[in-house]
């Protein structure tokens, strides 16, 4: 929640000086550190031991870029073939994005293996 208010914020804050995919890169990268460890730490509560950065970051990485061509290819439809307001778009973008992330990285990224 704290990364996408992050990503929100940041981006509809920066549309005066540049456009909105430029603005939405800022907020993207504004909510990446903010998302992985908020993740680790808050919603998978993963113990030190299950804590891999070697494993687990470049996963992220992966994960968190499959979100950023996510809420480009919103923002292209909405903007470009919709004509939807910039805030309206990036707000869309910004809610959808997390649910498509929170599932990956629930999966993926953070997933704590049951051996031993």
């Amino acid at each position: 929640m704290l990364a996408t208010c992050a990503h929100y914020l940041v981006a509809i804050s920066t549309l005066l000086y540049m456009n909105v995919y430029a603005a939405n890169l800022a907020g993207y990268l504004a909510a990446v550190a903010i998302s992985y460890f908020g993740h680790q730490r808050y919603s998978f509560q993963l113990a030190a031991r299950e804590i891999s950065h070697r494993i687990q970051f470049p996963r992220f990485i992966l994960a968190s870029l499959g979100g950023l061509a996510l809420s480009y290819l919103v923002l292209a439809i909405m903007e470009d073939a919709m004509g939807t307001p910039h805030w309206l778009s990036l707000a869309a973008a910004v809610c959808l994005v997390p649910l498509y992330t929170f599932v990956v990285n629930k999966l993926y990224v953070f997933r704590v293996s049951s051996k031993g």
